[in-house]
């Protein structure tokens, strides 16, 4: 098999699927400058990688990214948690029961690179993961196992992506078997349901006092702890990092 995941969110996915089978080799992007000192460092996923003891490639397009994967041979399975770019036709061909991507949403609710953020700041009850069987489509394909993940009126970004990373890896723990035999057809996706969830950019965290309470609230929430929600006061910015909020 291959893994291919970036944050910290996907290292629990990783770490259940190492002791499931045979990863010849975990993908993820490339060292990254962080932090005041812009020095690079390697992804959560990377670090987590070798300390398994698993072979780490980090290409940076999509041409090199076929490259790699091609270089496992024969593939009978990909899955992917949150890795950051799309895969062609002839990658997602290329492992005999394809690959399953672990997404944090109830599908095709919150397509997209934030679906975590955007259902909080929406106010849905509930959200969850999904595995689908990966397509050329933005998280299109099949659903071919689902879990429901209740949101606390005190939940934040980093809450729940953190109990759902935890989810995400007892669901494929649980469906690996079937996942890996390829007796898993899965359910079509209804696209008159499809809502998305673009990444988060600098100005989905500026907080407008002209907009109701609870919705801000909920801003400040599907923010934390990062980007962060701020609001300018004059020239000043301030961090908004928690808010006092019940809808009771």
């Amino acid at each position: 098999m291959v893994f291919a995941g970036t944050p910290s969110a996907a290292v629990p996915v990783l770490r259940a699927l190492s002791r499931l089978g045979d990863i010849r080799l975990v993908i993820t992007r490339g060292d990254r400058r962080r932090g005041r000192s812009a020095r690079r460092s390697p992804s959560e996923v990377k670090r987590a990688a070798l300390d398994l003891g698993l072979q780490v490639a980090c290409p940076e397009n999509r041409g090199e990214l076929e490259e790699v994967i091609g270089s496992v041979a024969p593939l009978r399975m990909g899955v992917v948690a949150a890795y950051g770019m799309f895969f062609s036709r002839s990658v997602l061909q290329s492992a005999q029961v394809g690959f399953v991507n672990v997404h944090f949403s109830l599908l095709p609710r919150w397509r997209g690179a934030s679906p975590v953020a955007a259902a909080i700041r929406a106010g849905d009850p509930v959200t969850g993961v999904s595995l689908i069987r990966m397509t050329e489509g933005l998280d299109a394909g099949p659903i071919l196992a689902s879990a429901t993940v209740p949101i606390g009126e005190k939940d934040t970004r980093g809450t729940m992506t953190e109990r759902l990373s935890q989810v995400g890896a007892e669901l494929l723990r649980a469906e690996f078997a079937d996942l890996l035999a390829g007796e898993r057809k899965g359910r079509p996706q209804r696209e008159e349901e499809a809502t998305y969830a673009p990444r988060l950019r600098a100005h989905d965290a500026r907080l407008n006092f002209e907009r109701p309470a609870e919705e801000l609230a909920r801003q400040v929430r599907a923010m934390a702890p990062r980007p962060g929600a701020f609001a300018l006061w004059g020239e000043t910015r301030m961090r908004i990092l928690e808010v006092g909020w019940s809808s009771k």
